[in-house]
C-alpha cells in the first residue's frame, strides 16, 4: 500500500468513523425508547433496555456501513479537496484512475471490516441480547419466545413451541402421516431431549392415533423416537436469519430447501449479507465524482445532499426487492444483488463524466 493509499485511507475511515458514531447515537436513541416499551414486563428494567442497546448496536453498526462509508467518503475526500490537495494530486500527475484505485482500496478495506462485523460480532451479540431479554421477561431460560418452529423429520411433522437450549425443547408436537397424506397420529409432549446418537427422547408424551373418524388417545409417558433434527438446526430456527452467521444461513437454506420447505428469506439474509459487504467498497468509489464535481462548479452542500439521497434510495430499493423475492417469487441472488449493481453503473456513469 502506497503513501497515497494510505492517506486517503486515513481520510475516508476517520471520516466514516465520526458519521458512524453519530448515526450510531442516533439509532440508539430510538432503540432505547423503542426498549422502554418493554420495561415492567417480568424482571425487564430500565437498565436492562440500556444493556438491549448496547448489544444491538453491532447490528446496527453493519446495516448502517455502507451509508457511513459513504457520507465519510464525501466528507473526507471534500476536505481534501477544500484545501486543494486533490487538485495537487492530480497536478502531480496521478491520473483519475490511480484516485479511483486507491479510494476502492480504502473501501476493500472497510468493507472487510464490515464483513468481520457481520459476520462474528452481530450473531453472537444478538443471540445474547435474544436470550438476555427472554429470560428476563419470562422468568426461565430460554433462547426465545418461539411462537413455533416447524420441521420436516424424515416421514413427521414436528412443530417445537420453545427451544430452551441446544438441545431442550418444550411444547413438541408431532404429526405422522400415511404415504397418501392422510393424518395417523398426532402427538404432544410437555418437554423433549435431542440426544447425540440422533435421537429424541420426548417426555409426559400423549399420542392420539386417527382410524377414519374414530380417534384415541394413547397416553404413553416417554418416548424415544429416531430423529434427522440436529442442535445446531434447533438453534437456527429461533434466531431472526439476519442474526445468523453466514454458514448457518447456508446450512439452514440447504436444509429447508431439501425438505421442500420455503427458504427465500435465509437465501435472501445469505446473499444480502454479501451484497451489504460490497455495498461498503462501492460507496468509496461512489464518493468520487461528487467530489470532482463539486471542485469544477461549487455547490458542495447540494452534491452532499444527492450523495446522501444515493444511499437512502440503495437501502429502499434494498427492501423492496426483498419483499419482492418473498412476493413475485424474484431470486434472492437477484433482489440482494440488483442494487449494488444500480450503484455500480451509477459509480460509472459519475467517473465517465469526472474530466
Amino acid at each position: 500500500m502506497s503513501i497515497l493509499d494510505r492517506y486517503l485511507l486515513r481520510a475516508i475511515a476517520r471520516s466514516s468513523l465520526l458519521i458512524m458514531l453519530v448515526l450510531l447515537a442516533l439509532s440508539g436513541f430510538i432503540n432505547l425508547v423503542d426498549q422502554l416499551k418493554d420495561v415492567g414486563v417480568g424482571r425487564f428494567g430500565t437498565t436492562d433496555a440500556l444493556f438491549m442497546v448496547l448489544f444491538l448496536w453491532p447490528r446496527h453498526v453493519f446495516d448502517m456501513f455502507p451509508m457511513a462509508v459513504l457520507m465519510g467518503s464525501m466528507f473526507g475526500l471534500g476536505a481534501l479537496a477544500n484545501h486543494s490537495e486533490l487538485i495537487a494530486i492530480r497536478a502531480a500527475g496521478v491520473s483519475l484512475g490511480r484516485l479511483v484505485w486507491a479510494t476502492l482500496l480504502a473501501g476493500t478495506v472497510l468493507a472487510g471490516m464490515a464483513a468481520v462485523v457481520g459476520e462474528f460480532i452481530v450473531p453472537p451479540a444478538e443471540r445474547f441480547a435474544q436470550t438476555y431479554k427472554a429470560e428476563l421477561q419470562q422468568e426461565q431460560n430460554s433462547i426465545s419466545r418461539l411462537a413455533g418452529a416447524w420441521f420436516r423429520d424424515g416421514p413427521r411433522i414436528v412443530n417445537i413451541l420453545q427451544v430452551q437450549g441446544q438441545t431442550r425443547l418444550s411444547g413438541v408436537y408431532t404429526y405422522e402421516f400415511e404415504p397418501d397424506g392422510r393424518l395417523l397420529a398426532v402427538g404432544r409432549a410437555a418437554s423433549a431431549e435431542l440426544e447425540a446418537d440422533k435421537a429424541l427422547i420426548l417426555r409426559d408424551y400423549v399420542m392420539t392415533l386417527v382410524d377414519g373418524d374414530v380417534a384415541s388417545v394413547d397416553h404413553i409417558g416417554e418416548q424415544r423416537i429416531e430423529t434427522e433434527l440436529a442442535a445446531d438446526l434447533l438453534e437456527s430456527s429461533v434466531i431472526e436469519p439476519e442474526s445468523m452467521s453466514a454458514a448457518q444461513l447456508l446450512e439452514y437454506s440447504r436444509y429447508l430447501r431439501d425438505n421442500d420447505l420455503e427458504s427465500v428469506r435465509y437465501e435472501l439474509a445469505f446473499w444480502s449479507r454479501f451484497a451489504t459487504v460490497a455495498a461498503v467498497a462501492v460507496m468509496a468509489v461512489l464518493a468520487l465524482p461528487f467530489v470532482f464535481g463539486t471542485l469544477r462548479s461549487g455547490g458542495q452542500g447540494v452534491r452532499l445532499l444527492i450523495g446522501i439521497l444515493v444511499g437512502v434510495i440503495f437501502f429502499l430499493a434494498g427492501g423492496a426487492l426483498a419483499d419482492s423475492a418473498t412476493v413475485y417469487g424474484v431470486a434472492p441472488v437477484a433482489a440482494a444483488g440488483i442494487p449494488v449493481g444500480l450503484l455500480l453503473l451509477a459509480t460509472g456513469v459519475g467517473l465517465a463524466r469526472v474530466r
